[in-house]
């Protein structure tokens, strides 16, 4: 007999091999990503809902503003400017404003003073009985409306606007 025969010949058992590995349990890489990722989601749901229920305020006043476009006065326009600011401001810094203190408030907010200028026709406006003329109420709200498009919610932390 040849070494090749005598090889073939011997008394082994056959091999048995391994089981392939299973998908489960999942390794820890997995695990972790998982958990980034529904970290990521809840955060990012958070976010927008604060977001969302930041801007509510402005929304509401933005929509009265459109709809009452035609019949809404200067007056009830500078209530609602009011009402709105309230929304985002410490309440008892704002509601305690009143002529130019409340302009210049006002025009704190903005890159350039659209109030303070027109100081005399608000006071005309908001203080007088009688038709008024149309032209200036409707330039009056539309600085409303720029206002309330711009200035809220703050950008920036609130402070003192008099302080300074």
């Amino acid at each position: 007999m040849s070494q090749i025969e005598q090889a073939h010949t011997l008394p082994l058992k056959p091999l048995h091999l391994p089981l392939e590995p299973s998908f489960w349990p999942l390794p820890w890489g997995y695990w972790s990503l998982f958990a980034l990722v529904a970290i990521a989601l809840i955060l990012s749901f958070i976010i927008q809902r604060k977001l969302r229920n930041k801007s509510r305020a402005k929304k509401a006043a933005l929509h009265i503003l459109k709809q009452g476009s035609n019949s809404l006065t200067a007056s009830e326009v500078q209530e609602l400017l009011r009402q709105a600011a309230l929304s985002y401001f410490p309440r008892n810094d704002i509601a305690k404003l009143t002529g130019a203190e409340w302009l210049a408030f006002l025009d704190s907010q903005l890159a350039t003073p659209r109030f303070s200028p027109n100081k005399e026709q608000w006071q005309s406006v908001l203080y007088s009985s009688g038709v008024n003329d149309h032209a200036i109420n409707t330039s009056l709200i539309e600085d409303c409306g720029y206002w309330i498009e711009h200035a809220l919610p703050p950008k920036r932390k609130y402070k003192d606007w008099n302080a300074s």
